[in-house]
């Protein structure tokens, strides 16, 4: 049985590598495609749809078939809210530096 703090503390781990935190700070403002993710992070095809996999399995992305495309969306949007408060945090700690 997975409690509440057990599956927050799964999704905490599922954000603390900065590929995939770059991978949803792209999808922010619009879906993207693993080519324009891959533009967006600079990251290769492989480790871009590696860490897609990753957040598709747990339920934080999903993917829309378009013909040929696949596009990739943030499954819950408010998870952007987190970030930014994590971030003003890490500012907080870090003495206000980026």
């Amino acid at each position: 049985m997975i409690t509440f703090p057990n599956k927050q503390c799964e999704i905490c781990k599922v954000f603390s590598n900065g590929s995939r935190v770059n991978i949803l700070l792209a999808l922010r403002d619009k879906p993207c495609t693993v080519s324009e993710l891959i533009e967006k992070t600079g990251l290769n095809q492989s480790v871009v749809s590696q860490h897609l996999a990753i957040l598709r399995n747990k339920s934080i992305v999903e993917a829309e078939k378009n013909g040929a495309w696949i596009t990739y969306r943030l499954k819950y949007p408010e998870i952007m809210k987190a970030f930014d408060i994590m971030r003003e945090i890490a500012k907080k700690i870090s003495g206000g530096t980026k």
